[in-house]
């Protein structure tokens, strides 16, 4: 039985990994010395720590000896404000590269809770099974008959058997996920998902069911009524913000259907939009993400068409993009839905009485593009529909939407036959038939067994000239933010360990909306403020950026704090373990994990120029639109990569960090032969 006894003299920490061993059914804790999390943090910082150690290289990431980790961020399960996030960390199946991902829930709260700051995961389960976990104790209960059964009855089951949901947290699969579909995503909490890369993918090849884990416990802090005191704060403050002027100022911001005009002139003239944060905090706090899909959909953000089309020719906002807004979206909603320990929370549950579908997580941003927009389909209710699919089959709805988006293209182009696609009709603006293909892809079942892989995948095995069309960055779809809208976007696309992620951390938001750096004395406010049409600076900005994304990565928070003002990161880190590091130290763990996690691809032998843009994304060919916001746009992706790496201190050929910058990061040693000579 594992021990999760604290380490006495740690705060914040509990120093404590527990390893998991499915085919044995047996675990150990692994003690984690305190160096470890001053230099990495928790979150990915610690994930990448513990894979760089316990990875075998080169194997399969659907192999037996492959592991995978849930991690805590550091400041998750202190009840810190905007910390109910879970992060997991392993080797995608779909792109073979460094993966990681990062959902709302309870899980990473009840492990540190349970005495332990990050589950390690490895072997394969003769069986199927669930992994409990509860304070000291580990079990491997059977899970034959959740086998095949679809996320809310398995989630319904296991708050059954084990508890409510102020008692444990759950983390499970789908018949995707099942099935190793390498776009396959796992449900926490039955509403959050590990999005992207495939993790489901990765449950399913150990036979792993679900993850199960509750704790009594609690994270040791440094200096309570400080950090109880800067939690206060950040609370009080947010919720100040939440006021009916906030609310007016927001009604009249909201997307307007004749206002299309203006939308577009801005993305023209680069002119970059700063919502005060009031506003800001109350657009989030009533619509997270949905807040401006009309207005993303008519300025070129989102992309349409499979990356071919013009909002104001394929998808206006008078007629189209406005029924998929956040307003439309508000009519279905019955109650809010919170990550967890969040002052304002942004996601909600819907009903969609004419489908029979209740208790629903409301579609955000990228399926509402991705469903809608991207397949030019205006019906919201088909897409809460497809929305639904992707959640109760376990299945990653950008790279499922982007697949069908591909298969329309390949479908007008007459690349491939209504029959070959079991008789469904998949054109442009068919969301019936996006939904009927959606679940075919979740179950895998008739043309579903063959694009339930992603695109790229699909179009190798349907051949015929339809690689061409596949827009993916070495597998992975980009999201639904247009590089020929937010340049920077695209570099994160093709720069960041994870390809076509747009969550992992990116100057983009200074780009557009003149966000600001969240750690504001780190660094000179000038290397972190750039212009929208020019390249100038580019580089620097998106390397402190992206170190600062692997900083709120390594604390556990929500990402979606930095467009809604900036939290006291330093304060709250140092009241929490009694570090007192400054803010370049902090930046410096950032940059830490972000080598760290590029240093994984290199030992896997993935080299810079292995993730190429498609096309479609520099603007070129097809690409090059002659019309609307964005038209005749090239994007310099190759420039501004190669000034992103400099940046970084990395060989832009090689991808290995030069000496002097691994020397001042204290890395020479861990990251060895990947280090410039």
């Amino acid at each position: 039985m594992a021990q999760s006894t604290p380490i006495a003299g740690r705060f914040g920490t509990h120093g404590r990994v527990l390893v998991a061993d499915l085919t044995t059914k047996t675990s150990r804790v692994e003690e984690i010395d305190e160096s470890v999390y001053r230099q990495f943090l928790g979150g990915y910082g610690l994930g990448a720590w513990l894979l760089w150690k316990h990875f075998p290289a080169g194997t399969d990431p659907l192999a037996p000896e492959a592991c995978f980790g849930i991690v805590s961020g550091l400041l998750t399960g202190a009840r810190t404000p905007f910390s109910g996030r879970i992060q997991i960390v392993g080797k995608s199946p779909l792109t073979g590269t460094w993966a990681d991902s990062n959902s709302g829930g309870s899980v990473a709260s009840q492990l540190r809770h349970a005495g332990y700051d990050a589950l390690l995961v490895t072997g394969r389960a003769s069986e199927p099974t669930v992994l409990v976990v509860r304070d000291g104790e580990v079990r491997f209960d059977p899970a034959g008959d959740l086998w095949g059964q679809e996320i809310p009855p398995v989630f319904d089951e296991l708050r059954r058997r084990y508890g409510g949901k102020s008692e444990v947290g759950v983390s499970a699969i789908g018949p995707a996920g099942e099935k190793q579909s390498r776009i396959a995503s796992v449900m926490n909490d039955r509403y959050h998902a590990f999005g992207r890369q495939g993790f489901g993918a990765i449950y399913g090849s150990k036979n792993l069911k679900a993850i199960v884990v509750g704790g009594t416990g609690e994270v040791p802090i440094a200096d309570p009524k400080r950090f109880r005191e800067l939690c206060a704060g950040v609370n009080a403050e947010y919720k100040s913000s939440l006021s009916p002027f906030a609310r007016f100022m927001v009604f009249m911001a909201k997307p307007k259907r004749r206002m299309g005009w203006m939308y577009r002139m801005m993305t023209r003239r680069g002119m970059k939009v700063e919502a005060p944060v009031a506003a800001m905090r109350q657009l989030w706090s009533d619509r997270g993400t949905t807040g401006a899909v009309a207005i993303s959909v008519e300025n070129g953000d989102a992309p349409l068409k499979n990356w071919t089309g013009v909002a104001a020719k394929d998808f206006p906002i008078k007629s189209k993009s406005w029924k998929l807004d956040g307003g439309e979206v508000d009519k279905y909603i019955t109650k809010k839905l919170s990550c967890g320990d969040c002052p304002a929370p942004c996601k909600g549950i819907v009903a969609v009485k004419k489908r029979g579908l209740s208790d629903v997580r409301r579609p955000d941003y990228e399926t509402l593009a991705g469903f809608g927009a991207n397949l030019l389909n205006d019906d919201l209710e088909v897409v809460t529909a497809c929305h639904d699919a992707c959640n109760r089959y376990g299945m990653d709805a950008v790279s499922a939407s982007a697949t069908l988006a591909w298969l329309a293209e390949c479908y007008e182009k007459g690349f491939v036959s209504r029959e070959e696609l079991d008789g469904i009709d998949m054109r442009w603006g068919n969301g019936e038939a996006a939904l009927e293909l959606t679940i075919k892809m979740g179950r895998g079942e008739g043309c579903g067994e063959w694009l339930r892989h992603g695109s790229a995948a699909a179009s190798k095995h349907l051949g015929r000239g339809t690689e061409a069309l596949a827009v993916h960055v070495h597998g992975s779809e980009p999201a639904y933010h247009d590089t020929r809208f937010t340049s920077l976007m695209g570099v994160t696309y093709v720069s960041d360990p994870t390809p076509g992620r747009h969550t992992a951390g990116s100057a983009s938001w200074n780009e557009t909306f003149n966000s600001k750096f969240p750690i504001p004395n780190a660094v000179d406010d000038k290397e972190v403020t750039v212009g929208w049409r020019d390249t100038a600076g580019k580089g620097v900005a998106q390397a402190h950026f992206s170190n600062a994304h692997q900083v709120l990565n390594g604390l556990g928070l929500c990402m979606f704090t930095n467009l809604t003002g900036v939290l006291p990161w330093l304060d709250l880190t140092n009241a929490l373990t009694g570090w007192k590091l400054d803010e370049r130290e902090l930046l410096a763990c950032g940059e830490r994990i972000q080598n760290l996690r590029a240093a994984f691809n290199l030992r896997e032998g993935i080299l810079p120029g292995d993730f190429k843009p498609h096309p479609r994304m520099l603007g070129e060919g097809d690409g090059n639109l002659q019309s609307g916001p964005l038209k005749g746009i090239r994007v310099p992706l190759g420039e501004l990569k190669h000034d992103y790496y400099v940046a970084m201190g990395w060989n832009p050929e090689t991808g290995r960090i030069s000496r002097s910058r691994a020397d001042k990061l204290g890395m020479t040693d861990i990251l060895g032969a990947f280090v410039e000579a």
